[in-house]
């Protein structure tokens, strides 16, 4: 599912509240992905819980920082 910009700024307005955590959005030929600025366990359960209500997933890189979304 591609991401509006409405949906990512809602994103990036619902991290900030809640944890003052910037979401950089990236879209590109490879297709659209997200990161954190560093790992932050609590930023990653809040994404979680984010996507989750539109029964979605998200799959975080090993860096703990990089993540996708995807539908489940």
């Amino acid at each position: 599912m591609p991401f509006t910009y409405d949906d990512v700024l809602k994103l990036k307005k619902y991290m900030d509240e809640k944890l003052s955590v910037y979401v950089h959005f990236h879209d590109s030929c490879g297709g659209q992905y997200f990161n954190l600025d560093e790992p932050n366990e609590e930023a990653k359960q809040a994404l979680k819980d984010y996507f989750a209500k539109d029964d979605m997933k998200v799959i975080f890189s090993d860096d703990n920082m990089t993540f996708k979304v995807v539908e489940r």
